[in-house]
């Protein structure tokens, strides 16, 4: 029963922590942030979505099985607090608003900055989840504090790092500046919605640096990467911050200058091993995914506890 009483509060605290009101993230506003979608709906999110759903790829703490493909309304997928009102009107306008050329920086721009935020809300919540806990007197002297202030520690510092590329991003578009190294092209037709950044030094490495030299490195190198259809055929944005180009300048041109058949094969590892905010349609989840869902979520599972985040798997759900 204690085991029960237990999980039963930690659902709560992480669904307290979820559903806690935030603050807009522009800079001197303190405005109620509305939920904002990281892919809009119109034009994007329904170029999927069948009957108004699609499946997302989602982790959940109290599942057996941590990663799972759930069904949701187009509504709630993709959305955080993470803007007012105003400030995700006025922002966003010209990708919401208007025909998006993909080729345009700020465009390009504008998909990296929702990305971003959303991952500083992902962390924000983690932090009120782990205070709540911290708080509970049911779960006093049930959970390991040491291990939880380290956890917040970590996400302490990723909240860092995010600010620091959110400072960058905003000088961009406040300065007309670019800070940014943003590559783009067209592929073939694939029903798949990804928006996501991932840090391209692997755990091994950031260990391999603590080692050598006592501390991590001052500032992560982060790619963003967005992939959904447009219209027949599918658009690939990938970006980094200028200042990295010697990091992973190389890496991101791999992508561009591939055929496609190893282009898909690098999105599947890029998928299943770094990047959690993707969607697929109905149709590509029962085509290519279902069928083959335990191995999916093994790789899941293996991913979420390797150090190896490079690596090239022996499996590809687009074949």
């Amino acid at each position: 029963m204690k085991s029960k009483q237990i999980q039963e509060v930690l659902n709560k605290t992480f669904r307290r922590a979820s559903a806690k009101q935030r603050i807009c993230n522009v800079k001197n506003c303190n405005e109620q942030a509305i939920n904002s979608h990281v892919l809009q709906k119109n034009g994007i999110l329904n170029e999927i979505a069948e009957n108004g759903h699609i499946r997302i790829s989602e982790s959940d703490f109290f599942k057996t099985d941590l990663f799972h493909f759930k069904r949701v309304g187009i509504n709630q997928a993709f959305s955080f607090k993470g803007f007012c009102t105003v400030h995700d009107k006025n922002i966003f306008s010209p990708i919401e608003d208007f025909e998006i050329d993909f080729e345009n920086y700020k465009s390009q721009l504008l998909f990296a900055y929702r990305t971003l935020l959303n991952e500083k809300v992902k962390k924000e919540i983690l932090l009120d989840w782990y205070k709540y806990q911290k708080e509970s007197r049911i779960l006093s002297g049930e959970i390991d504090i040491e291990l939880i202030d380290d956890l917040d520690k970590q996400q302490r510092v990723g909240i860092k790092d995010i600010e620091y590329y959110q400072g960058k991003i905003e000088s961009d578009l406040n300065s007309n500046t670019q800070n940014f190294v943003f590559k783009f092209k067209y592929t073939k037709h694939c029903e798949i919605c990804l928006a996501s950044h991932f840090t391209y030094e692997t755990t091994s490495e950031r260990k391999n640096q603590i080692q050598s030299t006592g501390k991590d490195y001052e500032i992560l190198t982060d790619i963003f990467i967005s992939f959904f259809p447009i219209e027949d055929g599918n658009v690939l944005i990938v970006g980094y911050l200028k200042e990295h180009k010697s990091n992973c300048g190389g890496f991101v041109q791999s992508f561009f200058d591939c055929d496609e058949d190893t282009l898909f094969k690098k999105l599947n590892d890029l998928l299943l091993c770094r990047s959690e905010m993707w969607a697929c349609s109905e149709s590509f989840y029962t085509k290519k995914i279902k069928p083959r869902e335990k191995s999916i979520n093994k790789i899941f599972q293996e991913s979420a506890s390797s150090i190896y985040e490079d690596r090239v798997l022996d499996f590809n759900m687009f074949e």
